[in-house]
């Protein structure tokens, strides 16, 4: 199809009888740009123009006899069979008629013919775009943007700079390892503060002695020296059975 070709056929073909136009028409609508190699068959013109083939092969010859249309090179059918081969036509598009005065050329379609095309007037207003204050962030924020307050969204994956303690790693210090909650790190017995002496702790001095009470020492013959309440010779002669 070519809408050259269709144009032509509609404004400036000359002296197309009205009977014959719906052809024409049908032959412009398989021609080239250049009006050339039109090789519809007459059943399809038929079907175009609401024809007969008998009346489609009269307006041929009439357009023909017209030199409205001509024949053409017959090499573009020559590989369809012979008793089914079309008629090659071209179209006289060199050939035009003038257009009415009374017609405006800038409201009808003018075909192969340079004409003024009016430029669009813009009687718009300038528009005028204002950014809206205080508009809530469109886009997702990810971890490392900085949102509209200067502020850092905070990231919903886990950091891997962070080590979390292990029951296998508190087997391995020892039992007498400790978790501190404030830093989440397994703390050795040796980094524990000494806080014996802040309780009142003290070593044991024997298994059954009693704690040793002041600086007083024990006043029987040959225990000098011995603290009064834990002395060793006094709980030797108990167990012994001596009185």
């Amino acid at each position: 199809m070519s809408v050259e070709a269709v144009s032509w056929a509609l404004n400036d073909a000359p002296d197309v009888p009205p009977s014959c136009l719906a052809v024409l028409l049908g032959l412009a609508n398989h021609a080239h740009a250049n009006g050339r190699g039109a090789y519809p068959s007459q059943e399809r013109l038929a079907h175009y123009a609401r024809k007969s083939t008998r009346s489609v092969r009269a307006d041929l010859a009439s357009l023909e006899r017209l030199g409205i249309i001509r024949r053409g090179d017959q090499r573009h059918v020559a590989f369809i069979p012979v008793d089914r081969r079309p008629v090659v036509w071209d179209l006289a598009v060199e050939r035009t008629r003038p257009i009415p005065t009374a017609l405006d050329r800038f409201a009808e379609p003018v075909s192969g013919r340079s004409a003024e095309v009016p430029q669009p007037v813009d009687n718009r207003a300038e528009a005028e775009f204002r950014a809206v204050p205080n508009r809530a962030e469109a886009q997702r924020t990810t971890a490392g943007s900085t949102a509209q307050s200067g502020r850092k969204p905070a990231s919903y994956k886990p950091s891997l700079n962070h080590q979390e303690p292990t029951t296998r790693a508190a087997a391995r210090d020892g039992a007498g390892s400790s978790v501190d909650a404030g830093s989440n790190r397994i703390a050795s017995p040796k980094d524990q503060p000494q806080t014996s002496a802040r309780r009142g702790w003290e070593p044991p001095r024997g298994a059954a002695l009693p704690p040793a009470t002041g600086d007083a020492r024990c006043t029987k013959p040959g225990h000098v020296g011995q603290p009064a309440g834990s002395c060793a010779v006094c709980r030797s002669e108990a167990l012994g059975g001596a009185a």
